[in-house]
């Protein structure tokens, strides 16, 4: 599924899936490696010290007392990580001199170059999320595009064209105006090991002569202000009024929203949860009118943990489905031998955001809608509360599923 949330205010821009790119990945691209240089620069050289000691301290209200070693113990990693998204996002708002950067995506070693995670507020293991010009302090959809309403030449590649004329009628056009601030393309990878993200690239048609790239001193500017902004958005928000309100190892009815980026196709569920080692959380979704959904495990701090070599996260693609068309996962910290396991990769506590696409603007009041059912079991109880014909694996399978996994997510970072 391709999402295209919306961008500058008269600018025309052309958007086509065809770049230069490294090792036949569509990732590996010159601007990539351009600006993921940079932003390893600026990030050594500005700490912004003092606004992740008031992000600390942001999380932690949120979280509420008490907060545990465990969670203690991967709140600066977190932090860390918040601060160089900023700063990924600050590089990419020059609307003169646009690029496709891929972000939101965990640490990677590749073009000789140790990037830092810029991870936040949910990450999801299927998502490769480029950011063609970033606004972050910009919440809400003004515009989108879906990946199903494309028109594609056949040799697979598209052009979107975006300005202020409207998009009626018009072939692969979006309509921006003064309120809309970012542009960015979303694709989910369902399949991991055949599906790869669109090779983009992006060019402002307009003149843009004599306009000069944006300095550092100015990206730095911008990845303050973003940061604060991010405190507030992902630390209050996110964590704080979405996940923490919520009752202790539950997850809440699935609901639609399109702020704090959210899409507006999408229904979420929110949870936290604390789980004894021979425990198991048993989550039974319905698929409802979504055409996607992925149930993915995070951290306490909204961070998932080793997506590309443990399984913290399933999708309606690699997921198992139950005999009525229901699917069951079992989170737990040890392997249950479930085909549907969900790895908390050894952590008691951790976050959930459930998520389903493709959906109606009021698909959760449909005649069909996304819904999620949870309890907790003992580990020792797990087959009796399963539903029959539930897929148990063996050892070997369980490898053998790994195996894929990692093969699939080691595409990514291919140079």
């Amino acid at each position: 599924m391709k999402h295209f949330p919306i961008s500058w205010k008269v600018l025309t821009v052309a958007m086509t899936c065809a770049s230069a790119v490294v090792a036949n990945n569509p990732l590996a691209t010159p601007d990539q490696k351009e600006l993921d240089s940079l932003a390893i620069k600026l990030n050594q050289n500005y700490d912004f010290v003092v606004l992740k000691a008031e992000a600390k301290a942001a999380y932690q209200t949120a979280h509420g007392l008490p907060i545990s070693d465990e969670a203690s113990s991967r709140l600066d990693a977190a932090i860390d990580e918040l601060a160089f998204s900023a700063l990924q996002k600050a590089i990419n708002t020059d609307p003169y001199h646009p690029k496709a950067y891929w972000v939101d995506a965990g640490p990677r070693s590749w073009f000789d170059l140790d990037v830092p995670g810029g991870r936040y507020s949910y990450d999801n293991p299927d998502y490769v999320t480029f950011s063609l010009i970033s606004d972050p302090n910009s919440q809400n959809t003004v515009a989108h595009l879906f990946g199903s309403d494309l028109v594609i030449e056949d040799d697979g590649s598209y052009t979107i064209t975006i300005n202020s004329s409207s998009a009626d009628g018009a072939k692969n056009h979006i309509q921006s105006t003064s309120s809309g601030k970012q542009l960015f393309v979303r694709n989910n990878l369902g399949d991991w090991q055949s599906e790869k993200p669109d090779n983009i690239s992006v060019a402002l048609i307009d003149d843009a002569s004599g306009q000069d790239p944006i300095s550092e001193s100015k990206i730095i500017s911008t990845a303050r202000w973003n940061l604060q902004e991010s405190i507030v958005d992902y630390g209050v928000g996110a964590l704080g009024i979405k996940t923490m309100i919520n009752k202790l190892n539950t997850l809440k009815a699935p609901s639609q929203s399109s702020t704090l980026g959210t899409l507006t196709s999408q229904a979420s569920s929110f949870g936290h949860f604390k789980l004894g080692d021979q425990e198991a959380l048993v989550a039974t979704v319905t698929q409802g009118d979504a055409d996607y959904f992925v149930f993915p495990w995070t951290d306490p701090w909204m961070i998932t943990t080793k997506p590309g070599n443990s399984q913290v996260s399933l999708n309606n693609v690699q997921a198992s489905v139950n005999d009525n068309g229901t699917y069951t996962f079992v989170v737990s910290p040890e392997d249950p031998g479930v085909y549907n396991w969900i790895n908390t990769t050894g952590l008691n506590e951790g976050t959930a955001m459930v998520r389903w696409q493709g959906l109606s603007d009021d698909a959760t009041s449909s005649s069909n809608p996304p819904s999620i059912v949870t309890q907790v079991v003992p580990l020792s109880e797990l087959e009796s509360i399963l539903p029959s014909g539930t897929r148990f694996v063996t050892q070997e399978e369980r490898s053998e599923q790994l195996s894929k996994r990692r093969s699939g997510y080691s595409q990514r970072t291919a140079t």
